[in-house]
């Protein structure tokens, strides 16, 4: 009997359908545990929004992890290598939630004041943010761990901040924003504090801004906008007031101008009388004979054909063309 078992065992071991409830475990496990990349991870298309899936701060082992990353970073100090680590933990996070996600479970209570009187207490807090933005540049990085082919730079203020800048980085660009070295473009931002980031002004002079690392929405610039329609109203009041001003001109042109009817009767009347006379008497056969008016005209016409030789300019100096010659 125990030869029998065994020999049913060794029947069973060698079909492969045996063993595959193993292999699917198996692989189902590793899809689970396995660190997800910029190769392997799911990405989804959601409102014109890149999602990526994976683990984010939710997650306590993330958080723990991304607080060992956290010593590596100096505050006002430039990016440096050994930050890059927890810089692109951070743009992992943003990725693996939509904006609106990202927003509701922000915080809106943060300003910049806090984050320069406690850079430490706040790294890694997803803050939320209404900016308004006065740069924005595209760079290519490096290969990195969040698999972002292209980052997104823009810097703006905040009505708390006044003229302390922020500095925002993300990978979804809104199709609306332009990427100008100077633009005035309304934003809201939601992302996670990394540092406090040093740069140098147009003046040479170094200062610090809060980098933050998430999503960035547009959002339609509203004194721009009344400017435009305020604009376009008045371009429609010049068009009106110089079309009533061609309509006044012409009523006006019109009641003042003399008509046909009022011409003719200024005509001096013809001398009835004297024509009458001219007919009675009748005109002479031989007008120089007369010594009348046709003599004379015939006379004076003689004389000014005489007085008067025909001469061609033959070197103007004033010709038509405008070009004076040049002297000789």
């Amino acid at each position: 009997m125990l030869l029998g078992v065994v020999t049913m065992l060794i029947y069973w071991t060698r079909d492969p359908a045996m063993w595959k409830w193993i292999a699917d475990d198996v692989q189902d496990d590793a899809a689970a545990t396995a660190k997800p990349n910029g190769d392997s991870a799911a990405v989804e298309k959601k409102n014109d929004e890149t999602l990526v899936s994976g683990p984010n701060d939710q997650q306590p082992l993330e958080h723990s992890q991304a607080e060992y990353l956290f010593q590596a970073v100096t505050d006002k100090e430039p990016l440096a290598r050994e930050e890059m680590p927890a810089y692109w933990k951070l743009m992992r996070w943003s990725m693996t939630e939509s904006f609106d996600d990202l927003w509701e479970r922000s915080r809106k209570d943060l300003y910049f004041t806090h984050l320069a009187e406690a850079p430490e207490k706040y790294r890694g807090e997803l803050i939320g943010l209404k900016v308004s933005l006065r740069r924005a540049l595209s760079h290519d990085p490096e290969e990195n761990s969040a698999g972002a082919k292209q980052v997104y730079e823009a810097w703006g203020v905040t009505n708390e901040s006044r003229t302390g800048l922020y500095c925002f980085i993300f990978y979804d660009k809104p199709p609306e924003l332009a990427i100008q070295p100077s633009i005035h473009e309304e934003a809201t931002f939601v992302g996670y504090f990394l540092k406090q980031f040093t740069y140098e002004d147009a003046m040479g002079k170094t200062r610090w801004a809060p980098l933050l690392i998430g999503r960035l929405h547009w959002r339609e610039n509203v004194t721009r906008s009344a400017l435009r329609r305020q604009r376009n109203d008045g371009y429609l009041w010049q068009w009106l007031i110089v079309a009533g001003a061609v309509v006044v001109f012409g009523v006006a042109w019109k009641r003042t101008r003399p008509s046909v009817n009022q011409s003719l009767d200024a005509t001096a009347p013809p001398d009835h009388a004297a024509i009458e006379r001219w007919l009675d008497d009748g005109a002479p056969e031989d007008p120089s004979q007369s010594g009348g008016i046709f003599a004379e005209w015939e006379g004076s016409d003689d004389a000014d054909m005489e007085s008067r030789p025909v001469s061609l300019p033959k070197d103007p100096r004033n010709p038509p063309s405008g070009d004076a010659p040049a002297s000789g």
